[in-house]
């Protein structure tokens, strides 16, 4: 058994307009396209069971759907379309690499659930239909957030952070050297036993994609069973979730120790496109919950 740790960058569309503003104009075959996030670098390293290294790699992959750089990712990640022309494979081949690292038993992970749903969706695009290596999986975002004791998830640079490990932020946001990050954090934290529940067996049914038409979305409360996070009794809500920016939010008092909790759905969709609620239940102090109360109201009046 072995850990097969890989992260990502990708090229988008987002906000191309700002730079190019009749760049749909130009590319009419792009503006309704079937794929959100191309990926253009692949980095993965495979550890066994004590944490020893075994392997890597690090690709570039040859774009074969948007044929620009999105100048953001350029600045973020100093990949140019140059740099992917001349040293990327084909998607084909960067994906029988990755497969060819993975053996029965091994894990695949990565820092968050974006990077194997990506996977998963660019290999749909591509037809690239021999995923049956992709088995157990853990979410490192999950699994560091949890044992590190932080209710919100928690990113890269804030996990390396509190573990005081070293950062070269001119490394960051390349595959590869990302990969490496998240190998530290989970060594740091690495437990044989508790780790095991976390392992995903089910990759496809797991909540994985953000939902951007959140105005859409009908939260079925009766679905929920909000709990207090300090006696765990079951919260009696003053309030039906509303969409507050990026998110649904509700108050309530829990009725048996009178703490005033801010309830928060984060809605995810599987890769088999069912909708999924990720529950954060905070305490609140009273000025806080007012603040939430007085908020909730104004959006009721909107209606």
């Amino acid at each position: 058994m072995g850990y097969v740790i890989i992260d990502l960058e990708f090229n988008n569309l987002k906000n191309i307009t700002k730079y190019e503003e009749d760049f749909f104009d130009k590319h009419k075959e792009l503006e309704n396209i079937n794929l959100e996030n191309e990926i253009i670098e692949i980095g993965a390293i495979k550890v066994d069971k004590y944490m020893k290294q075994v392997a890597e790699m690090r690709e570039y992959i040859k774009p074969s759907v948007f044929p620009v750089m999105n100048p953001i990712v350029t600045n973020i990640t100093k990949i140019t379309m140059d740099t992917l022309q001349k040293e990327g494979i084909t998607f084909k081949q960067g994906m029988d690499k990755l497969k060819g690292m993975i053996e029965d038993g091994d894990v695949i992970c990565s820092w968050a659930k974006d990077d194997i749903a990506e996977i998963i969706i660019n290999s749909n695009y591509h037809n690239y239909t021999d995923l049956s290596w992709i088995k157990e999986y853990l979410d490192l975002q999950e699994y560091s957030t949890k044992i590190l004791g932080h209710k919100k998830a928690m990113g890269l640079k804030s996990a390396l952070d509190e573990l005081k490990i070293k950062v070269d932020n001119t490394k960051l946001h390349d595959a590869l050297n990302d990969a490496e990050y998240t190998l530290l954090v989970f060594k740091h934290i690495y437990n044989s036993r508790i780790v095991k529940n976390y392992i995903i067996n089910d990759v496809y049914s797991m909540p994985a994609i953000h939902v951007k038409d959140l105005d859409n979305i009908n939260i079925d409360e009766e679905k929920l069973d909000i709990r207090c996070p300090k006696c765990n009794k079951k919260i009696d809500l003053k309030e039906n979730f509303k969409l507050l920016n990026w998110r649904f939010v509700s108050i309530g008092i829990c009725p048996k120790c009178n703490s005033k909790i801010l309830s928060e759905l984060i809605v995810k969709r599987t890769l088999q496109g069912k909708n999924a609620y990720n529950e954060v239940n905070t305490i609140l102090k009273e000025e806080a919950y007012l603040d939430y109360y007085y908020k909730l109201e104004k959006l009721n009046s909107q209606k």
